[in-house]
């Protein structure tokens, strides 16, 4: 019996963990769930049970959300170019991204994942716009990788605490806070710089 309750919690576990990757970037119930709390949880689970499958749930979830928002842009492409070519705003955004998504639709959807809210519209305008299945997916799966991956090994850092490797992992960041910082700030701007050089390609006639 305790063992069927303690499958039982684990099971309820790593659905928790793919829920919460997977709500994190799907239009509408991203507003509300925010995907860190569940990707850090992954890694100080997996340094704490020494088991993959907290990291692979979530991974899982974050590909599934992609997935999922890929398929509803190609069935609604339709609606939703009407809805982006309302207004000259909305038209000259709808360029520059389907610009840079038939440019470099690997690169740009994988930078996309590190951008928050550009992460959650990226996979819908890529099914609207019949970017390959396969270059999206490709894409999809290094920015995830890069993405979450780096917060699930903050997770693993976190639980891991000083005494990993032998160094004190507290004093280090207490240390070098200014140099990670601004690492952290210039990864987040050269992302910035990359998709809008994708995106200001001129669009293609169609």
């Amino acid at each position: 019996m305790t063992d069927f309750l303690a499958q039982t919690s684990e099971a309820w576990l790593l659905a928790s963990l793919f829920a919460g990757a997977l709500l994190d970037a799907l239009p509408g119930p991203c507003l509300f769930v925010f995907g860190e709390v569940f990707f850090l949880t992954a890694g100080n689970l997996a340094h704490e049970t020494g088991s993959a499958w907290p990291v692979l749930a979530v991974l899982a979830g974050a590909l599934m959300a992609d997935q999922i928002g890929y398929f509803l842009g190609s069935k609604l492409s339709g609606a939703l170019r009407r809805l982006a070519l309302r207004t000259s705003r909305r038209r000259a955004a709808w360029r520059r991204a389907r610009a840079g998504l038939e440019a470099r639709a690997i690169l740009f959807v994988a930078v996309s994942r590190l951008m928050g809210p550009v992460a959650w519209i990226t996979p819908t305008l890529a099914g609207s716009l019949d970017i390959s299945w396969l270059r999206f997916s490709i894409g999809s799966l290094l920015g995830v990788l890069i993405g979450v991956g780096q917060f699930v090994l903050y997770g693993w850092l976190l639980a891991a605490g000083s005494g990993l490797i032998g160094f004190d992992l507290g004093r280090f960041v207490m240390t070098h806070a200014a140099s990670i910082l601004i690492g952290t700030s210039a990864l987040g701007f050269m992302s910035v710089v990359i998709w809008r050089g994708l995106a200001s390609r001129p669009p293609s006639a169609r």
